[in-house]
């Protein structure tokens, strides 16, 4: 199984640069995960189109990776 999670530096502080802190979530909503690599890398790619500048890049400040994870028992 494969989990989709999407990280973005946020300032704590609007404005703040030495604020600056990590935030992760799972880019396709709680407890989504996929059968395979491949189908996680597409989901990455089609996330990079709507949150990021498309073709799997996301800009700076934000990334997106596909982490395997144990299937439950």
């Amino acid at each position: 199984m494969w989990i989709l999670v999407f990280i973005y530096i946020t300032p704590f502080v609007s404005g703040d640069i030495a604020s600056l802190q990590p935030m992760a979530i799972n880019a396709m909503g709680p407890r989504v995960t996929f059968d395979s690599m491949y189908e996680c890398f597409d989901a990455r790619e089609k996330l990079s189109e709507t949150a990021g500048i498309g073709q799997g890049y996301f800009g700076p400040g934000k990334q997106a990776v596909c982490i395997e994870i144990m299937d439950p028992i």
